[in-house]
């Protein structure tokens, strides 16, 4: 969200040009070099997206707001004001990582971005079919492969030679096939034992890593990404819009005693989108098998 750009009103707030193919082709020329008349090809595209509005209302009601008057108890507002920014993040979290095709008033998430036109027949308004320049890279069935590094160095070569050549700048995976994944590097753990060297005897020796690098790519572990479930990003042609007007914006209290009740009620606003430029340049990773713990249902993670 901090790297985020700006978009603005109108319809379609969000217009990417995409070059689907050349303007131009190359010949071979003869002894005489001549060569076929040019002629005006159609090369872009205008993939278009819509900014969506997320809202929590926010409810102050009469008796409570005498009780709070002096703050002698403890100030409910000011958690209840927090924990709305708390529930939108989580929300936004969620969404990244859903198919959302379904619910057009939800972001444009990942799994619609990086997806070969399986699930997502069309994205940004363009149709996309298995293999064209608008498809994404979906690889399934990966089993085991994700969590070894020989099988995740394999991905992250196909995925880059599937985005022409680029590697993308980080993956995201669930926690536990993460954790699955990092226990084959430290089977191969050493500790070179050279006092004064590298450490004396009242240093830490730390085991583990908070992020594992397979051909210098960083992998991180997400609590809202599946179990079972990579993604592979190139943050160059990926990342996320918000209204200049209603970027994370708070209405303010409004009465409601119109409606025969004493009340304020206030709304919190974010109007915002997740777009990939260009879809083959990342990937969704599904059925990943390998796993650090069972996918045991809980509380969702907090995010401050």
């Amino acid at each position: 969200m901090s790297q985020s750009k700006a978009a603005r009103g109108g319809v379609s707030q969000i217009t990417v040009p995409v070059q689907g193919s050349s303007f131009v082709s190359f010949n071979w020329g003869s002894f005489a070099g001549d060569f076929p008349m040019p002629t005006d090809q159609t090369a872009i595209q205008n993939a278009q997206f819509s900014l969506k509005l997320g809202m929590v209302p926010i409810g102050f009601f009469g008796m409570e707001a005498i009780i709070q008057s002096s703050e002698v108890v403890i100030p409910k507002l000011r958690a209840v004001m927090s924990d709305a920014a708390v529930v939108i993040k989580q929300a936004y979290a969620q969404a990244l990582y859903s198919n959302n095709t379904a619910n057009p008033q939800a972001w444009d998430s990942l799994p619609m971005a990086y997806d070969d036109g399986t699930n997502v027949p069309s994205y940004g308004g363009l149709t996309r079919t298995p293999g064209s320049f608008w498809s994404g890279q979906l690889i399934n069935n990966t089993g085991a492969a994700a969590v070894t590094r020989v099988g995740m160095a394999q991905l992250l070569t196909r995925i880059q030679a599937g985005a022409g050549g680029e590697a993308p700048d980080y993956v995201t995976m669930n926690p536990a096939n993460w954790a699955e994944l990092m226990s084959d590097f430290q089977s191969l753990e050493m500790f070179m034992t050279r006092p004064n060297s590298i450490y004396n005897k009242d240093d830490v020796v730390n085991t583990g890593f908070r992020a594992i690098r397979v051909l210098d790519t960083p992998i991180f572990p997400d609590p809202f990404c599946p179990l079972g479930t990579a993604f592979a990003i190139n943050s160059r042609y990926t990342g996320m819009y918000m209204s200049e007007y209603a970027p994370m914006t708070f209405s303010g209290f409004e009465s409601q005693i119109a409606v025969g009740q004493i009340s304020d009620i206030g709304v919190l606003i974010s109007a915002a989108d997740l777009v990939c430029a260009k879809p083959s340049s990342g990937a969704q990773i599904a059925g990943i098998t390998g796993a650090a713990w069972p996918n045991v249902p809980g509380t969702l993670p907090a995010v401050i």
